[in-house]
């Protein structure tokens, strides 16, 4: 940290931060000012601070990816970074980017459910992609659990697909795997659309 602090006063490497990550960025500026206005040991400590915050705050409320098609493949990426990615007619795929614990559970599920409530299709199926969630607690599990009875009463199917091998113990060990079509490491989203597009017959890309 103090090598660090050090090169901040080399206007190249603020520069270089400020184009690179705009939160590293604002780390920097306030370890900077703190040094220069209250000493080297508190300026540390104010960088030390902002960062930590920044991380809870992220950790809090991780990125929740709606995925579509990548056009001619089996794969699936986020529809915000990717405009040509093709949105699936009547399905929802969802992928939390982080672990899901219980300070950050409720904003992923609402984050799903203010999608769903938002959308101007009707939705049957949400698949929730789980391989960007290495690490799941006991209560993420049984939230997860209560979103999707609350969704199946709505006629909306649920299904995970990518669970890590703890988070899959976990989900069987609470009982909430069958609710949420069954967890294994082998059905990719790939599977589930076609599998629910047999049953149907409904479910095309748009």
């Amino acid at each position: 940290m103090l090598v660090a602090v050090t090169g901040l006063f080399q206007l190249s490497s603020l520069v270089r931060l400020w184009r690179a990550s705009r939160g590293e960025f604002v780390v920097a500026m306030a370890a900077l000012l703190g040094v220069l206005g209250s000493g080297l040991l508190r300026g540390v400590m104010i960088g030390v601070v902002i960062s930590l915050l920044q991380m809870l705050r992220h950790a809090s409320q991780p990125h929740v990816a709606l995925l579509g098609r990548i056009p001619g493949t089996p794969l699936f990426s986020d529809l915000e970074r990717h405009a040509d990615n093709q949105p699936i007619s009547g399905a929802a795929i969802f992928r939390p980017e982080a672990s899901l614990v219980y300070f950050n559970i409720d904003w992923v599920c609402d984050r799903m459910r203010q999608h769903l409530t938002a959308s101007t299709m009707p939705v049957r199926l949400v698949i929730l992609d789980l391989s960007a969630s290495p690490q799941m607690d006991l209560q993420s599990a049984d939230s997860l659990g209560v979103l999707a009875r609350e969704l199946e009463k709505a006629g909306i199917r649920v299904h995970a697909v990518g669970a890590h091998s703890s988070v899959r113990d976990l989900l069987r060990g609470q009982g909430v795997d069958a609710l949420l079509g069954g967890v294994n490491r082998f059905t990719s989203v790939d599977d589930v659309l076609k599998d629910f597009q047999h049953r149907t017959g409904q479910l095309a890309t748009t």
